[in-house]
């Protein structure tokens, strides 16, 4: 059985996370480098785990990326108000889609989105294994399926 769409057609964002911006973030152009982007998705992805799946600690069984995709849609400032929006867009057997939007606090705007494919791995025998069943409710739960 291949993935199931969790939020089929939906544009909302449960999880929204403010996100500052720092001096160093900024490149000589004086945007945001596009190697920041990644680190602010992953605040934002860190944030959503500690909030639906806290019992997640990274040192037993846990998520690894497998894929990202990263299109960046107009630039972010040093003074930009931004947060980032996350939402699980596809549960698989083995792994979870998960969707970002780097977005204007005030306008919305959007300025880069990610697709980041996450696999259940199990540290200490070192492989992939199936999103245990109360993940994905947990995960229904949140995302108001």
């Amino acid at each position: 059985m291949g993935p199931k769409n969790v939020s089929p057609g939906s544009s909302v964002f449960r999880h929204v996370l403010p996100v500052q911006i720092r001096f160093s973030d900024v490149d000589f152009l004086g945007h945001v480098s596009n190697v920041q982007y990644q680190s602010y998705f992953d605040l934002g992805k860190s944030d959503y785990f500690a909030r639906v799946l806290p019992e997640m600690d990274f040192t037993g069984l846990c998520v690894v990326g497998a894929s990202v995709k990263i299109d960046y849609l107009r630039p972010v400032f040093l003074h930009s108000p931004v947060v980032v929006k996350t939402r699980v867009s596809k549960l698989g057997t083995k792994s979870m889609t998960l969707e970002h939007h780097l977005c204007d606090r005030d306008s919305d705007e959007i300025h880069a989105t990610c697709s980041v494919v996450m696999v259940c791995f199990q540290v200490k025998e070192q492989r992939s294994i199936p999103l245990p069943a109360e993940w994905k409710c947990k995960i229904r739960e949140f995302e108001g399926l």
